[in-house]
């Protein structure tokens, strides 16, 4: 197995996120490597069309920014790891993943995966962009049903 020096984590805030993560710690842990986290808000302003009227003060995307910041730090804080650095950031979850891995030089990225099938697969996963947008390692957890 490689020696990783900084293991980036994705938190996408499921129920299946603690298990991802623990998977992650446990080879941080191993490797004795830096960990960070991250949250990908993913963009909004295209769900309602240019004629919508919307309240002016009303700001979706940075409530749920603000909310996803407070969200990492607890979680951090759960997993004992309150010092790792935190990510949160606006856009397409996989194009936004890889370029923290690259800004901050991840060397192994470590995200859930349904591991699903057909149509499903066709339209697109995080994960799958993930594995193959990305220059470094990437360990997908197997999470939901097909987990063991």
């Amino acid at each position: 197995m490689a020696d990783y020096q900084h293991i980036l984590i994705t938190v996408d805030f499921s129920s299946e996120t603690d298990y991802v993560i623990d998977k992650a710690l446990e080879l941080a842990t191993a490797q004795n490597a830096k960990t960070s986290f991250i949250h990908v808000v993913e963009y909004t302003g295209y769900l309602y069309p240019p004629d919508t009227p919307l309240p002016v003060d009303l700001d979706l995307e940075a409530q749920f920014v603000e909310r996803a910041r407070t969200n990492l730090v607890s979680v951090t804080e759960s997993k004992g790891v309150p010092g790792a650095a935190q990510y949160v950031e606006v856009g397409s979850p996989a194009l936004e993943i890889v370029r923290i891995a690259q800004q901050h030089a991840a060397d192994l990225i470590v995200i859930g995966s349904h591991g699903r099938h057909g149509l499903q697969r066709i339209l697109g996963s995080t994960a799958s962009g993930v594995l193959h947008a990305s220059s470094c390692d990437v360990l997908a957890v197997r999470v939901g049903a097909c987990k063991t």
